[in-house]
């Protein structure tokens, strides 16, 4: 496994900016740190350098609950790690020959994978204010 590294530092000389920036930082290493158990699982299905984002996402989503469902305004349930929703897995499922659910983290991670090198990151903008940079 390679180790993920996040290193914050203040820039010298120190402005408001630089400040932000390391106290965002801090923050995004909080985030990566709580989620570290699936970092081995995420690192087999996303490249290098997706794995932070990957892992925010996770921490995002189900603050890294295999086992997390949320249900919708319409009813619907986001379930797992990476919060498929019910529409989303359905749409997946018959496309990608899915055999198992949605709390099954090494599978739910593989099709996260696919995801996001299929179509992009956009599936997790619910909770883009959480894993994106200002």
């Amino acid at each position: 496994m390679i180790g993920l590294v996040i290193s914050c530092a203040l820039s010298i000389p120190v402005s408001v900016d630089s400040i932000t920036n390391y106290i965002q930082c801090k923050e995004e290493e909080r985030k990566v740190m709580y989620v570290q158990q699936w970092q081995p699982t995420i690192e087999q299905y996303f490249k290098q350098e997706d794995v932070k984002q990957a892992m925010l996402i996770v921490y995002c989503e189900s603050r890294g609950k295999a086992n997390a469902v949320g249900i919708n305004k319409d009813k619907s349930k986001d379930k797992g790690l990476w919060q498929f929703n019910d529409r989303t897995w359905e749409w997946l499922t018959p496309k990608l020959n899915i055999k198992g659910d949605r709390f099954n983290a090494r599978l739910s991670t593989a099709v996260a994978s696919w995801l996001v090198y299929n179509d992009g990151w956009h599936h997790w903008n619910s909770s883009s204010d959480c894993w994106k940079k200002g």
